[in-house]
């Protein structure tokens, strides 16, 4: 017994030390890179400006603009959007609702309410109110977290301390923490000054910018379910209040009858007393008061008003027109009377539809700012004409995968912006642009899949299921989805529906509805391999009667379906299914039989919560991996589970770290204990098979992670961020031999994939700084070592060693973080010495080392650890080792005579320079003579061996040493064995040289002991020879 709980509680120990040890922390300097896109952007749904003072001058102004987005954060220009940095980095939220400007100080007083109002069935959530006075280098929190969304904040424009926040709150339950808030002290404190019921929100407010005494508000009673959605209610209603939102009084009078839904209101700025509101109800209408609200009138129900608004959820007035009325909707809605008519659907044109911001320029009202599903828009004619900022990298994707081409593809699907790929790296280049990722879907975009058998047939998704073929040369598309049998109902497909290749037979493709099917044929005919493997729960798939006081069917919330497939990468017999209704379905027959293993999750686990990801193990067949995500229950915990029998029985995976909803895990296929997690708020990694989880910060933001796909050959992990687009955290290898008891490691070489010695060269491009440009991978060969703590004091260097020699070839800055270090070598050897010149350049960088493995040796306090990195030739590269075994050596030989000519030069200038000094105490002239004679010798010496005027171009002065700088750069940037033309040029530049060394050596042998004698009858030190020895120390 005591020696029982004595393992216990060694366990318990050991598993607490690791908790401290192992935290974000632990990744050190690894770092996820960004690749886009931008070119399709995301959903926006806050857009604010401002002109201030340009720095330097009084009169020109400069336009500040702030960007909110559903799931991508808060970002911020300072140059009219040409670009724009993030905010909201250390506040760790990525859904913003709101966006308000201090009016007495608009680019340093902002008010920030986090949580997307526009509450379709994919829609993050938030943490609150924030608050920065110093332009968004710093935030204050100031509460209301959990009101979930925050649909408007408006500003007393008399008094900004005062300010009425708009409540939305939960989607997915009631709460008691809806409702309108009202502070007075500038958010240190908040009193809910209008409150309906639990089901109700405040969905807008405003502020009589004439009397700030006269507000404005609505309450919208709305709840969402997984399968249905329902807006409007006896909650729902417009208030006003006299006393500046202390007390409210629900507007009766001219309201249209029945239930109302959501309703939208905004204030003519020019004219206060006018007010309109677009109010949702079973015939839906845009309306207008002329006395501050007293009485309405309807002045239009076109459909480009009224389309969709519980999603559509702004109206917006000229500043200095009253009559001129704005709806961003499908399009973009105007109107220059008063709202009575509006231009069609396609005014403008050219932006992405599903508008959701507008901001008018108050100074230049022809000057429009849109947000969009598709980005941040802007128009200087009003909205006829549109240019588009492509440097938001908002994509919000749902799925990733990968193909095994060099570089790889990645491919994804978009909410609202269909599917795209993109090259991981771009060779040469300076990293991935807009133009490399090309469209390959429509629609709201999931699945995207290249055939692994024949590389010219793709897969994409659109919503619902609907799964097209396309032959990428011909650009043909064929819809390829299963349809229902004789006599049945259409087929239920998931939103995101799940589309697979078989890992074991790539002639294999899975998709689910209720059934799994299976296409041997790229998807011209479909076998079904299961019954209806959801709970078939009749009551929750008819989206037909979803939307509420306003229908809205979009298969948005189709249910009762299949949304996760896993096969065994094992045995093709095995397939492991989710679904969205809360069943794992398991076949270890191919499809014959089917077990339910869900009825075997633990008892704190809600019945039905939906199966967002199932992964099925690597490494034994009986192991799966699943996530539960319950937050459309308004649940919002990390559910991670394993089990190693089938599903007979399951282990919960459970850490202080965790946060968020659990969108997908995956398994290391390499080693089993490393785990990957996405959630609602980011990345989530385990080195101990689960038991203990860090998040990976670095460089990924707080972001929702949707998916996650491990590259085979490359050992890359790609993130499908739903909000930020891609990201790459490249060669986990490091991760997964990081094992528990190396974390009290003083150093420690962790194993790296083999670097690629590339040759590529990139082209000159000048494309400005208004575009987003993707990170490249580091181009050097990459070695990783462990530090249990941060290195702080005395020495730290790194040699890179040859193995064959044991000569230290070159030396690289040592990076002394805790955790992983990664560290770049470029490859090469140390620079040679070049010659001095007032010109920069002269080859004044190390050659090309051959592929192979070196040894990488840290000095660390007296220390030495010694590690290996191997570099490997290009595949694509033509060449033989024969071939770069001759450029190795003609770029050493070359090197070898850049830093001999250095030190020619200096022996040369050193004397030269000496003589011009001790000559000044000479007075004898036949003794000046001789010393002027001996300068101007060397001084001619010097003059042919290095360029000595400051020049742009060296062409102007091509001496020795800039002609073997550019040869040197010639042989150096080809891998292959030079020409039979660049070895005679070398030759004679090498006979060049000798030449000069001939010409010192004569001086040496008939001037420098007469110089000598002269100097030392005047009584002067005498010259002194530089030996190669001293010259060597200098380095």
């Amino acid at each position: 017994m005591n020696i029982r709980l004595s393992i216990i509680g060694l366990f318990l120990l050991s598993s607490c030390i690791m908790q401290a040890q192992y935290s974000s922390f632990t990744f050190g300097s690894m770092r996820a890179r960004e690749i886009g896109p931008a070119t399709s952007s995301g959903r926006v749904t806050a857009v604010q400006a401002v002109r201030v003072p340009a720095a330097g001058s009084p009169t020109e102004k400069r336009l500040v603009i702030y960007v909110g987005s559903a799931a991508g954060g808060l970002w911020k220009s300072k140059d009219n959007g040409n670009t724009f940095k993030q905010m909201f980095t250390k506040v760790n939220q990525h859904s913003i609702g709101s966006i308000a400007l201090d009016p007495n100080h608009h680019d340093s007083v902002l008010w920030v309410g986090t949580g997307e109002s526009n509450v379709r069935n994919s829609v993050s959530i938030g943490g609150g109110l924030y608050k920065t006075t110093d332009g968004g280098e710093t935030w204050t929190f100031l509460g209301l977290e959990k009101v979930e969304r925050i649909a408007k904040v408006v500003l007393n424009p008399s008094n900004p301390d005062i300010a009425l926040v708009a409540g939305l709150g939960a989607l997915w339950g009631d709460s008691e923490d809806r409702g309108l808030y009202r502070t007075e002290d500038g958010g240190k404190t908040f009193t809910k000054v209008l409150y309906v019921n639990g089901q109700t929100g405040c969905a807008d407010v405003d502020i009589d910018p004439e009397n700030p005494s006269i507000c404005y508000a609505s309450m919208w009673e709305f709840r969402r379910k997984a399968w249905s959605f329902s807006s409007g209610g006896s909650g729902s209603g417009l208030y006003k209040s006299t006393d500046a939102g202390k007390t409210w009084t629900k507007m009766t009078k001219s309201m249209p009858e029945g239930d109302l839904g959501r309703i939208i209101l905004t204030i003519a700025p020019s004219k206060p007393s006018t007010i309109y509101a677009m109010m949702e109800s079973k015939e839906s209408g845009l309306y207008r008061s002329d006395d501050r609200g007293e009485t309405w009138t309807k002045t239009s129900n076109a459909v480009s008003v009224t389309a969709r608004p519980f999603y559509f959820a702004q109206l917006v007035i000229d500043p200095n027109d009253p009559e001129r009325v704005y709806r961003p909707s499908f399009q973009l809605g105007m109107s220059n009377d008063g709202g009575k008519t509006f231009n069609g659907f396609n005014y403008g044109g050219g932006t992405h539809p599903d508008h959701h911001a507008l901001w008018i320029d108050p100074e230049n009202t022809q000057h429009l700012l849109l947000g969009t599903d598709g980005g941040v828009y802007r128009s200087y004619d009003r909205g006829v004409t549109w240019s588009m900022f492509r440097n938001l990298p908002l994509a919000q994707f749902y799925r990733v995968s990968y193909d095994l081409e060099e570089p790889y593809n990645v491919f994804g699907g978009l909410q609202d912006n269909g599917s795209w790929m993109a090259p991981n790296k771009i060779p040469g280049g300076g990293g991935i642009q807009n133009r490399d990722w090309s469209p390959t879907g429509w629609g709201d975009g999931f699945a995207v899949l290249r055939d692994r058998v024949n590389k010219e047939i793709m897969y994409f998704e659109s919503q619902g299921g609907s799964a097209v073929r396309r032959h990428v040369n011909s650009g043909e598309t064929k819809p390829i989805a299963p349809f229902e049998e004789e006599g049945e109902r259409k087929l239920r497909f998931n939103w995101n529906t799940p589309m697979v290749q078989s890992i074991l037979n790539p002639k294999t493709l899975y998709i689910g509805s209720q059934y799994l099917h299976r296409s041997f044929d790229h998807g011209d005919t479909w076998v079904r391999l299961s019954p209806d493997l959801t709970t078939n729960d009749s009551t929750k798939y008819n989206p037909v009667n979803s939307g509420g006081v306003t229908r809205d069917v979009t298969s948005a919330e189709n249910h009762c379906t299949i949304y996760s497939i896993s096969e065994s990468p094992l045995d093709q017999q095995i397939i492991w299914v989710g679904t969205d209704d809360g069943n794992i379905q398991v076949t270890t027959n191919g499809g014959k039989q089917w077990t339910n293993a869900a009825l075997n999750l633990p008892s704190n686990i809600q019945k039905n919560t939906w199966v967002s990801c199932v992964e099925a193990g690597h490494f034994d067949k009986a192991t799966v991996y699943v996530t539960l995500d319950n937050h459309t229950r308004g649940d919002h915990q990390t559910y991670l589970l394993r089990s190693t029998d089938y599903g007979r029985s399951w282990n919960q995976l459970k850490g202080d770290s965790l946060r968020g909803y659990a969108h997908v895990i995956r398994e290391d296929p390499v080693n089993r204990n490393v785990i990957f997690a996405g959630t609602e708020y980011g990345l989530f990694v385990s080195i101990d098979a689960g038991n203990s989880w860090a998040q990976f910060k670095n460089d990924l933001p707080t972001v929702p992670v949707r998916d996650l796909a491990i590259h085979p050959t490359m050992h890359d992990l790609i993130i499908a961020t739903h909000g930020r687009g891609v990201f790459i955290i490249d060669d986990i290898t490091p991760i997964r031999n990081l094992a528990v008891n190396a974390l009290q490691s003083e150093l420690l070489f962790l194993p790296v994939r083999p670097s690629e010695q590339s040759y590529a060269t990139g082209f000159q491009e000048f494309s400005g700084t208004d575009e987003f440009t993707g990170t490249n991978p580091s181009d050097g060969a990459r070695f990783a070592y462990f530090m249990k703590s941060r290195h702080m004091i005395g020495p730290m260097s790194i040699d890179i060693i040859d193995q064959n020699s044991g000569e230290v070839i070159s030396t690289v800055p040592a990076s002394k973080r805790k955790g992983i270090n990664l560290v770049s070598w470029n490859m090469s050897t140390k620079s040679p010495r070049v010659a001095v010149s007032p010109n920069t350049g002269g080859g004044n960088f190390g050659y090309s080392v051959l592929p192979g493995t070196y040894t990488v040796r840290i000095s660390k306090n007296g220390q030495e650890f010694k590690g290996t990195v191997t570099i490997n030739a290009d595949k694509r590269s033509i060449h033989t080792p024969q071939d770069r075994q001759a450029q190795h050596q003609v770029a050493k030989r070359l090197w070898t005579i850049i830093d001999d000519l250095a030190y020619t030069a200096e022996q040369t200038t050193s004397l030269r320079d000496s003589l011009k000094l001790r000559m000044r105490t000479i007075m004898n002239d036949d003794e000046q003579k001789v010393l002027k004679e001996s300068i101007a010798y060397l001084d001619s010496l010097h003059k042919t061996m290095v360029a000595e005027k400051s020049t742009l171009f060296a062409d102007s002065e091509d001496k020795l040493r800039e002609k073997l700088a550019g040869i040197y750069s010639t042989i150096n940037q080809y891998a292959g064995k030079p020409s039979a033309e660049q070895i005679k040029r070398i030759d004679i530049l090498d006979k060049e040289h000798q030449s000069l060394k001939n010409g010192l050596q004569a001086f040496y042998s008939r001037q420098f002991g007469l110089c000598n004698d002269i100097i030392q009858r005047s009584g002067k030190k005498p010259l002194s020879r530089l030996s190669r020895q001293e010259f060597d120390a200098q380095d």
